[in-house]
């Protein structure tokens, strides 16, 4: 196998993603698949070499900081509340709302940080794919985002 045939076997199309996402997060017992915890808390809730799906809780103010998601393009659904969605464009932070219902895509370059928005705790659902293995985390400069470290383990995010 190539390593170009090894990459479309991967390779999920960002509608796809968005998609699943969006199924995902219509389950109503979402919040019951968490952990337990004052903070953010996540769970995977399926995945495989192809495609992860996780679920988030966000309290009000929470956020994961600037980061990217390695080699994974990915695409987020908000099951419930509000999440602010921070990116670097035109020479400053651009800042996007996303409320229940909403949705959306990116690519394997994207660099963000999500924000918990409330009111109370939110809920967002996301696909990744290939399966999201390693996250860069990322510090915000006056150039933009700026990358602190070596990739960090998913799921210690």
């Amino acid at each position: 196998m190539t390593a170009a045939s090894h990459l479309d076997i991967h390779h999920v199309p960002l509608a796809e993603l968005r998609q699943t996402a969006r199924r995902y997060a219509l389950n109503p017992n979402l919040a019951a698949l968490l952990p337990d915890g004052d903070g953010r808390t996540w769970a995977r809730l399926a995945g495989d070499a192809r495609l992860d799906v996780w679920v988030i809780s966000w309290p009000e103010g929470t956020e994961t900081g600037w980061h990217d998601h390695g080699d994974a393009s990915g695409a987020l659904a908000v099951a419930s509340g509000v999440v602010i969605e921070q990116t670097w464009a035109l020479g400053t932070v651009q800042q996007r709302t996303l409320a229940e219902g909403d949705t959306r895509a990116f690519g394997r370059d994207h660099v963000h940080n999500v924000i918990g928005a409330g009111p109370g705790r939110s809920l967002t659902v996301h696909a990744y794919a290939p399966g999201l293995v390693e996250m860069g985390r990322f510090e915000l400069g006056p150039d933009g985002p700026a990358r602190l470290a070596a990739a960090e383990d998913a799921s210690s995010w």
